[in-house]
């Protein structure tokens, strides 16, 4: 069983009814398996520096917007329908329609994640016309084309023979910076709020997680989701403490980015599979003749990609 499936409660839509009913309730959550309070912190705890940053970011976006506001940045709502079709058409252009299956439940936890062959997205449907595509940038256009470039590689499923690093950093941190792409709006609004709120959660109930950030997310629902992946893995959510993986989103975007810029924005090593930054020329070496899958939004317009990426560190003070 994945860790994330160990940490996802069984009984999360009742607990889920009895918070809406009274927002001083702490859920009380139960779990298929036993496990380890350990490996809630195996992505370790918040840094001071990132904090420091991220709640720089939160305060300069909540001076001038409502979440509301951001929501109408990017563009109109659009239905189940519509989400399905964009992402298959997405899944065509790089050649993947027979690789992946569409699964929609109200069971999941997060808006959007994707396994081996599977889109798992939750509903109700919460998308907006550049909220899609960042998605699509995300999930399909760097996850999806990583583990499959992997797939191929002499070291697939040998990463520990050959001492690759951890790879979850540079793999959600080059995710979040391709979701920033296609928005108008390129802060890193939400990996900031992720970092500021994994750290609250350290030391705060789920009722006082939620509370707290109900200041930035005016959606009941997606605050739901968002206290809920601060505080999954706890049974007495009463209690301090929580999942701190999401925090590896905002440290990951700085370090890829700092990489991608003393590299020229040049992603085709990053894309010769599921690793981090700091194993590429390991990779590059194993396998030299190797010609990764790359994303569309890449391979269109390089120089326009790397403007882009150059904007986007320079807006959120990656430097």
């Amino acid at each position: 069983m994945s860790l994330i499936k160990k940490i996802t409660p069984v009984n999360l839509l009742e607990e889920k009814k009895k918070f809406f009913t009274d927002e001083t309730y702490n859920p009380q959550f139960k779990y298929a398996t036993e496990f380890d309070d350990d490996i809630l912190y195996k992505h370790g705890y918040p840094q001071s520096k990132y904090l420091d940053l991220s709640q720089t970011i939160l305060d300069k976006v909540h001076f001038k917007y409502a979440e509301s506001d951001l929501d109408k940045l990017r563009g109109a709502s659009v239905n189940q329908s519509q989400v399905t079709k964009k992402t298959v058409d997405f899944l065509k252009i790089h050649q993947l329609e027979e690789r992946f299956k569409i699964v929609w439940s109200n069971s999941f936890v997060s808006r959007a994640t994707i396994t081996t062959d599977t889109i798992k997205l939750k509903l109700p449907t919460d998308f907006r016309e550049q909220d899609l595509l960042s998605m699509l940038y995300h999930e399909i256009g760097t996850h999806a084309l990583r583990r499959i470039n992997y797939e191929q590689q002499p070291w697939h499923k040998k990463k520990k023979k050959y001492k690759f690093k951890n790879y979850l950093k540079t793999e959600e941190g080059l995710a979040g910076l391709h979701s920033l792409l296609p928005l108008d709006f390129q802060y890193a609004f939400y990996p900031a709020l992720n970092y500021v709120s994994v750290a609250y959660a350290q030391q705060h109930s789920f009722s006082e997680t939620w509370h707290f950030l109900k200041k930035y997310i005016d959606n009941p629902e997606r605050c739901w989701e968002r206290t809920l992946r601060r505080k999954r893995g706890l049974k007495d959510t009463s209690q301090p403490g929580g999942f701190t993986k999401d925090m590896v989103y905002l440290e990951g975007m700085i370090e890829v980015w700092n990489y991608l810029n003393k590299n020229n924005f040049d992603l085709t090593k990053l894309y010769f599979g599921k690793m981090s930054w700091e194993d590429v020329d390991t990779a590059v070496k194993m396998n030299p003749d190797f010609k990764p899958l790359l994303p569309s939004f890449y391979e269109v317009d390089k120089e326009k990609y790397s403007e882009k990426l150059k904007e986007i560190g320079k807006l959120n003070m990656f430097i």
